[in-house]
């Protein structure tokens, strides 16, 4: 079963300001949803944007929100799309194919994906654009859809199926634009996405029993604070995994640490972590 452009609809689950900060990689997870987006956009997917309780809980996150500024948008306190009609008088209830993609993968996502499919619709779950506060809450809620007939696929399995051929016009800007380029957001989007850090003074790296840095909560610190708080919290360390992922988050700004070393302590500090290896255990200063 592949997936048509001219019958799909694209359904971005509960990518929200609060809400978006809990869950493990955040920033990743907003690059590969905007990514989809705009391929979806290229092809003539509609989309279709979901939001849980904005009341309390946010809207859908700016960046995302400025890449389909008049799509339609569904509230609702169900935490499936499926109850209570939310979905009624978009694409998606029109269009016989879905494709999936927005956070959390075993609680909106999933319930979604489940009753779609039980309504007879022709369902896609995107493996690399959907995220959870856990790695196994994730992997779960993958496993539990494709055993109910959902279909698990990627972006790029989307982006290549909706073209279909490589002669489309489309196909040389999604060349361009996505096929050669990783998901990226600038870093003043990754911080809208991190856990805020106003209860903290700062954090302490250390290294074999002894304190190396400080990173403090001050203007010209308070950025780098907020990126290695979310490797902290991820990973339990800033291990040169974690580096590689920080390296990620720190955007426009790694690419002009490598060009001026010492400019950029806190980056060259996560490139180092990939060349020597090991690791600093965290401890947080409260304020």
């Amino acid at each position: 079963m592949l997936m048509h452009a001219d019958n799909c609809t694209l359904l971005v689950v509960d990518v929200q300001d609060k809400l978006i900060p809990a869950v493990a990689e955040a920033p990743r997870l907003v690059a590969a949803v905007r990514w989809l987006m705009d391929a979806a956009r290229m092809n003539g997917v509609p989309i279709v944007l979901s939001e849980q309780y904005p009341q309390g809980l946010g809207h859908t996150v700016a960046a995302l929100r400025a890449v389909v500024p008049d799509a339609p948008v569904v509230d609702k306190t169900s935490f499936s799309c499926v109850a209570a009609d939310c979905l009624k008088g978009t694409p998606a209830a029109v269009r016989e194919q879905v494709v999936i993609c927005g956070m959390e993968a075993h609680v909106c996502v999933l319930q979604t994906a489940l009753e779609l499919r039980a309504a007879g619709k022709q369902v896609f779950l995107v493996q690399d654009a959907i995220g959870s506060r856990s790695h196994d809450d994730k992997q779960a809620a993958i496993a539990r859809a494709a055993a109910a007939g959902v279909q698990i696929v990627t972006r790029e399995m989307a982006l290549f199926e909706w073209m279909r051929d490589s002669r489309v016009p489309q196909f040389r800007e999604a060349s361009k634009q996505l096929l050669q380029q990783a998901p990226a957001l600038a870093f003043a989007e990754v911080l809208a996405c991190l856990p805020r850090v106003d209860h903290l003074g700062g954090i302490q790296l250390w290294r074999e029993g002894k304190l190396e840095a400080i990173i403090e909560n001050r203007p010209g610190q308070a950025g780098s604070l907020a990126v290695y708080h979310a490797l902290f919290r991820d990973f339990g360390a800033i291990t040169p995994k974690a580096a590689r992922l920080g390296q990620w988050l720190y955007g426009e700004h790694a690419e002009d640490a490598r060009k001026h070393p010492g400019k950029h302590p806190n980056i060259d500090r996560l490139f180092s972590l990939e060349v020597l290896g090991g690791g600093y255990g965290v401890r947080l200063m409260p304020h």
